[in-house]
């Protein structure tokens, strides 16, 4: 290709070089990222649409949602009483204020699919500059919402469900930020600005990733201006001119970002929606300060916020609304469960006093029955288990745990390990005692006897629209329950691991950290499941599922590079 010859300078002038738009005509229009026009918008708005469409369906199928125990105890604070903190207070009130308005629970239900949608179309939007396809983007958020196990989650009254759309967003967000594009232009231009300080963008505008883009032009048959040393002046005095092509400096961490507040809220969500859910937080939290070196002071800051504050209103706060606060008891009824493996497993342990503190609580076969290190409820809800006496007791019991930490700390803790296999282990643990994977009921729960005939009664009662999409949806959740599938479906692991693959190996590729933020948002939930895990519950590893659907096409295309190079 012939390069342009530079024309000669008149003597004595100096010649002065003018920008003109190039015509419109028969180039391909490049639109502000937030217009209208603006195609990622658009994929953003049919990953919505999708993901809505899909989950109303399921919505319709078990109107006005599937129940367990824990809904009967939401609705029963908000309308008998007495509203204890127990479970989620924002939860509860939410559930009281569409009681108040609606005089139905099917609101909150409903509102959880829009809310699902939306985190997932987030996600989408935020992993879409990474380089996955549109296209396969959209298939991941289908899939996701068509899953059984996950669709029928979404329209469950569990306050699990806000804890895990927070956690959905909080990886959306986390994403957009490491992937330095910013929330606004650096000269208060419209979003979708130059890449910031948070670190590089994974792909130029041509689809190319950032260190490719570095290293030269994208082929074609002209290279334009931009491609010769005139267009790099021309870049370089675009920069300093303050023009749009100008980096933002870090300003040691302290450059606003409006996504930051929303990063922050996100968190809270989770402290708010699960009472072990600012342990979750904080670990993604501490890991976001290492990834976003650009933006480490604000979210360190809005994050401590986060973290601070479900403590704060479950100390001082509910309890000056008149919400009296959970018992000790039920704070602690993971020490239970370890007091029953080691009972049962190593006795010699136990002392005269010791066995005769345990004997006040329960007798001893009940603390034999519930030695299985997979779960505490064995223990903690066997009918012979004291409550009222545990209560009373629960400081002698919390200094008898700290003993046999230090006696038999290998004990101690192989039995929490066991118990967080739900975060870790890939394979069912159904065949092991107490290892049977709790999912949900799709029968409506038992009310207590004092509801009999009132009108709460009855909307705590499934009424389907459709008949026909209800009779469908159990034959899918039925044939989801087959235990080969567990792994895939139920169980994740599997999602954790592939997510993590995912974010490294585009790590290792572009240099950018956005999908390793994404992913931290996951290793926050799967530390936070192995250090305060009670039980082989579905709920408490969806998110990770959600997110590891959602990076696959990622991965696939890492792979797939990956391949190509060797």
């Amino acid at each position: 290709m012939m390069g342009t010859r530079p024309l000669p300078e008149p003597a004595g002038k100096t010649m002065t070089i003018s920008t003109v738009r190039p015509s419109v005509t028969g180039e391909k229009r490049r639109e502000t990222p937030g217009s209208p026009a603006d195609p990622g918008r658009w994929f953003t708005l049919a990953c919505y649409a999708t993901g809505q469409l899909v989950l109303l369906g399921w919505w319709l199928a078990f109107h006005p949602g599937l129940m367990s125990p824990d809904s009967v105890t939401y609705v029963e604070h908000v309308t008998t009483g007495p509203w204890v903190g127990g479970q989620s207070v924002a939860y509860d009130a939410l559930l009281g204020l569409c009681l108040w308005l609606t005089g139905d629970v099917s609101g909150v239900t409903l509102l959880q699919t829009a809310a699902m949608a939306a985190a997932l179309a987030h996600l989408a939007g935020a992993l879409r500059p990474l380089g996955p396809r549109r296209g396969w983007l959209l298939v991941a958020v289908g899939c996701a919402t068509l899953s059984p196990p996950l669709g029928a989650f979404t329209v469950t009254i569990w306050k699990d469900v806000p804890f895990t759309i927070c956690a959905v967003l909080a990886a959306g967000t986390a994403i957009g930020l490491a992937s330095g594009r910013t929330a606004r232009g650096p000269s208060g231009g419209p979003p979708g600005g130059p890449a910031s300080s948070a670190g590089p963008s994974a792909e130029d505008a041509a689809g190319r990733p950032a260190g490719d883009a570095a290293r030269g032009p994208a082929a074609g048959p002209t290279a334009g201006p931009a491609a010769g040393p005139a267009g790099g002046a021309a870049r370089a005095g675009s920069r300093r001119r303050g023009g749009t092509r100008r980096r933002r400096r870090p300003g040691n961490g302290w450059v606003w970002d409006r996504r930051h507040a929303a990063l922050g809220a996100e968190l809270l969500g989770l402290g708010l929606f699960r009472h072990n859910g600012f342990l979750v937080a904080l670990i993604a939290a501490v890991l976001l300060v290492l990834l976003l070196p650009g933006a480490r002071r604000w979210v360190a800051v809005t994050a401590a916020g986060a973290v601070a504050v479900p403590p704060l209103l479950l100390g001082a706060g509910y309890p000056a609304l008149g919400i009296a606060p959970p018992s000790r008891t039920f704070a602690y009824q993971t020490v239970f469960g370890d007091l029953a493996v080691a009972y049962g497993e190593r006795p010699e342990l136990f002392g005269r006093e010791e066995r005769a503190l345990l004997e006040t609580i329960a007798p001893p076969d009940a603390w034999r029955r519930g030695a299985t290190c997979q779960t505490m409820a064995r223990i903690f809800f066997d009918p012979a288990f004291g409550h009222a006496a545990a209560e009373r007791r629960i400081s002698d019991v919390l200094r008898l745990w700290r003993s046999l930490l230090v006696r038999a700390p290998g004990l101690m803790l192989g039995t929490r390990i066991c118990r967080a296999a739900l975060a870790w282990q890939i394979g069912s643990t159904a065949g092991e005692p107490g290892g049977e994977l709790y999912r949900f009921s799709t029968h409506d729960p038992r009310l207590p006897a004092a509801w009999e005939g009132t009108a709460t009664a009855s909307v705590m009662r499934q009424r389907p629209f459709l008949p026909v999409l209800r009779s469908a949806g159990l034959t899918a959740l039925d044939a989801a329950t087959v235990r080969q599938f567990e792994w895939l479906l139920w169980r994740g692991p599997l999602w954790c691991y592939l997510a993590y693959a995912a974010a490294a190996l585009a790590w290792r590729r572009t240099g950018s950290r956005a999908a390793l933020a994404g992913a931290a948002v996951v290793a926050g939930q799967q530390l936070g499941v192995i250090l305060t895990n009670t039980a082989p519950d579905f709920r408490f590893m969806v998110t990770p599922i959600l997110v590891g659907i959602l990076l696959t096409p990622l991965l696939a295309r890492e792979v797939r590079i990956l391949a190509a190079r060797r």
